[in-house]
């Protein structure tokens, strides 16, 4: 079994502030909307006909953008301060958001910190003293920033987030909130559908990581899909450790294929957890039992799925797409409009938030995955989308 290395545990460990996960609980979100929850069996479908229907939505590949109302003017010389994680899905973002402030012939500035609280706090200061149009940052726990957060509403300077555990409009000096508590809850019941239509013994496992809020909430959703649609699939959950990732993980996931030969689908909070796991199975001989999925990942569990070695399914995220929609959400606010929502994509009592970004999503697959090593842009040309939608 391969150990992990230091550089891809650091990676893993910082990933809580790389616009995927966040460390602390800020709040989750409510709606006092009434929605008919969809994943209630319906009388006349079994539960791997509502779960099939929901999977074969999600692997059509997305070929538009629906972000909801364009801009009604596009501000100019405006400035944008990125402030940057230390891992690449921030780097990957940022791409997105220069290239963007680039179109617009916006100011660019932008700083990185370790993702720790003194580092993240330095970084706002440094914000708050370049007095930017707008802020940019990925999910930080809250109170990490605080005191420079009521600085920048002070300075009616807006800040865009995303991946925090919280509503798509949080308040509190923070605008919008890109990826929402309720999109990493529907990313689980998108997983316990998947794992249903893809497990012919009905026999699942789940792999978490709750120390990671937003993975908890991925947890929490997996949780309640596979009790209404597959009340009696045979369902273990497995909680661990962030540095179990890489170290102890894939032979934990061995003993368990070798302990349970009906075992065949398995569920990882994060595509980062896989790193190991193939390579565990291929020693064990055990390739060929279980077939798996998760989320967020990139071109590692890219070239599993392509090259069949364990995972099948990936739901994906747009990360340079990402950057640009924050610049979009930017110019609506520097304009003085307010933020727009897309239609929600789904329809689930008490997530009213599911899909107001309009970002793409998709489960990928081997025959939707042209190249493994690149990042998945989410809609081919979107940067072309972006400026017709800019007037540009």
């Amino acid at each position: 079994m391969k150990k992990s290395h230091p550089s891809m545990m650091r990676r893993l460990v910082a990933l809580s502030a790389a616009g995927l996960l966040t460390l602390t609980a800020c709040g989750g979100s409510d709606s006092d909307t009434e929605a008919s929850d969809t994943t209630a069996v319906a009388a006349d479908s079994s539960a791997a006909d509502i779960a099939a229907a929901r999977v074969t939505k999600y692997l059509q590949t997305v070929t538009d953008l629906d972000l909801g109302e364009a801009p009604t003017s596009v501000p100019e010389g405006k400035t944008v301060f990125y402030i940057a994680c230390s891992v690449a899905v921030c780097a990957e973002i940022q791409v997105g958001v220069e290239a963007a402030a680039a179109a617009l012939g916006w100011n660019f500035k932008t700083i990185s910190h370790q993702d720790t609280p003194e580092t993240v706090a330095a970084a706002f200061d440094a914000a708050i003293a370049a007095k930017p149009d707008v802020v940019l940052t990925s999910g930080n726990p809250r109170e990490w920033f605080a005191d420079q957060l009521a600085t920048l509403k002070s300075m009616n300077i807006p800040v865009v987030s995303w991946s925090l555990p919280e509503s798509y409009e949080p308040g509190d000096g923070i605008a919008a909130n890109i990826l929402s508590a309720d999109d990493y809850y529907f990313y689980g019941v998108l997983m316990a559908d998947y794992a249903v239509t893809n497990s012919p013994n009905k026999n699942i496992r789940f792999v978490g990581l709750p120390v990671f809020p937003v993975l908890s909430l991925v947890q929490q959703g997996f949780n309640d899909e596979i009790a209404a649609i597959c009340p009696d699939c045979k369902v273990e959950t497995q909680e661990v450790a962030i540095a179990d990732i890489g170290v102890n993980l894939p032979g934990q996931i061995v003993s368990a294929l070798q302990a349970d030969p009906t075992l065949d689908f398995i569920v990882y909070a994060f595509g980062g957890m896989l790193y190991g796991v193939p390579d565990a199975l291929d020693a064990a001989g055990l390739t060929s039992q279980a077939k798996a999925v998760s989320q967020a990942g990139g071109p590692m569990n890219f070239d599993f799925i392509k090259s069949g070695r364990h995972q099948t399914g990936e739901v994906a995220l747009a990360s340079e797409l990402l950057g640009w929609r924050a610049i979009d959400m930017a110019v609506s606010l520097l304009s003085g409009g307010s933020i727009s929502k897309a239609p929600a994509s789904e329809n689930i009592a008490g997530h009213a938030d599911i899909g107001l970004n309009g970002l793409p999503l998709q489960i990928l697959q081997a025959d939707t995955i042209d190249d493994p090593t690149k990042l998945w842009p989410g809609v081919v040309g979107f940067q072309d989308k972006f400026l017709a939608r800019w007037g540009k």
